[in-house]
């Protein structure tokens, strides 16, 4: 490659130093424009995730501020709880033959129970380790 380059630099040099200028110039003036727009798609890029971290720092701060809260706090635990008693109820019920009697959910509670003891306890470590990962990073 650097033999091409050699030969064209010359053959240009036999033609005019002036032709040899010309072809310089608009070589660094290409290179140049090229430098200058990957500079800006750089700046541009790292505008767009500064703005997408603010925007998960205030939704995660949003969400911090809720939890603070007892009301909103309580909300997944007034679901859940319940849940778990009346499925512990019919647990007890079944193992120790008590006279209780409990009574099944109708059909569409039914099963959403599981959807909702399941949201709770499983996805509340995840959540959990989530934010303590998110946590150990902006410190």
């Amino acid at each position: 490659m650097s033999v091409l380059l050699s030969l064209a630099v010359k053959g240009l040099s036999f033609l005019g130093g002036n032709v040899l200028d010309r072809v310089l110039k608009h070589l660094e003036a290409r290179a140049s424009s090229q430098n200058e727009r990957d500079r800006i798609g750089a700046q541009l890029a790292a505008s767009e995730i500064k703005a997408e971290l603010e925007a998960r720092r205030s939704a995660r701060d949003l969400v911090l501020a809720e939890q603070g809260w007892w009301v909103t706090a309580m909300i997944r635990p007034a679901f859940a709880w319940p849940i778990v008693l009346w499925s512990g109820a019919i647990v007890v019920d079944s193992i120790f033959q008590f006279e209780w009697n409990v009574a099944s959910l109708p059909e569409p509670l039914n099963s959403w129970a599981g959807w909702i003891v399941g949201a709770y306890f499983l996805t509340r470590p995840f959540e959990k380790a989530v934010r303590g990962m998110t946590s150990r990073r902006t410190k």
